[in-house]
């Protein structure tokens, strides 16, 4: 079985969740090994595309001809030649509906562009975001003044308990109305992207234009978004923390982020 292509998920496999931005030196200097041997790695995160392009940096992709797949497969990134190759974006006249959709539950929302974060609060789940993405915000009541750009995705913040009394109706209405998916990806973060998304979906989509398979791919990662090209991938692995799903489909299971468990996974593909 040769391995051309390495998937990998951030938060809670290569760093730990809310780890921040940049992985530890013994992760990179893998990561940079492997891709001087002729692998190509693929970042997967569900974070916005600002949240993931430093660590590409980090990892020197710009030079090794790597690829993002950002926001759940709604976007897809050519690092070395600096160019976006698809993205599921969200219409402006939505967001702002899911703007007042949103703040009637007590939840703030936010809309994502490439420039910054517009957003009606800065509550925990977007405070954890800013950390972890290095994105700016700008807070405003008036949203409609400063959406200007192509939207990337929407998210709603509140603190554990305000998402868990308002996520199951703010879930059911957007998705009955709009053609978008409402997923929690922490305890005070939701996001809404295009339906039809997902990491496997945008990576599908990205090995249509590069070339490459799943055939040849091995993956990592620890939460259910991961779980299906966990599955596809002919070398799948997740961690001592995935999630039951990733280990149902699992080959493979690494020590957790704690015990930096992928550098398990590196090193057998540095030995073969």
């Amino acid at each position: 079985m040769e391995i051309k292509t390495l998937i990998c998920d951030l938060d809670g496999t290569l760093l730990a969740p809310s780890g921040g931005v940049l992985v530890s030196d013994r992760v990179r200097d893998a990561l940079i090994a492997l891709q001087e041997q002729g692998m190509t790695i693929v970042l997967a995160s569900a974070r916005i595309f600002q949240g993931v392009l430093p660590l590409a940096r980090q990892l020197q992709m710009d030079r090794y001809h790597g690829y993002i797949i950002a926001q759940n497969g709604t976007l897809g990134y050519d690092v070395s030649r600096d160019q976006t190759l698809f993205v599921h974006a969200i219409e402006q006249a939505d967001s702002l509906a899911l703007w007042e959709m949103a703040r009637q539950m007590g939840l703030d929302f936010g809309i994502a562009q490439p420039s910054y974060m517009v957003a009606s609060g800065y509550s925990e789940g977007f405070a954890l975001d800013r950390y972890n993405c290095a994105v700016d915000y700008l807070l405003t009541d008036t949203p409609q003044r400063y959406v200007r750009e192509e939207i990337w995705k929407c998210s709603a913040s509140g603190d554990k308990a305000t998402v868990d009394r308002s996520f199951d109706r703010f879930r059911t209405q957007v998705e009955a109305r709009y053609p978008y998916r409402v997923i929690r990806s922490t305890d005070t973060f939701v996001d809404v992207i295009r339906q039809g998304c997902d990491k496997a979906g945008g990576l599908k989509e990205l090995f249509t234009q590069i070339g490459g398979s799943f055939a040849q791919a091995a993956a990592i990662g620890d939460g259910d978004s991961d779980a299906q090209m966990i599955r596809e991938s002919a070398w799948g692995v997740t961690l001592e923390n995935g999630s039951a799903l990733c280990k149902r489909h699992a080959k493979q299971i690494v020590p957790s982020y704690e015990q930096e468990g992928c550098l398990t996974l590196f090193s057998q593909l540095l030995s073969r």
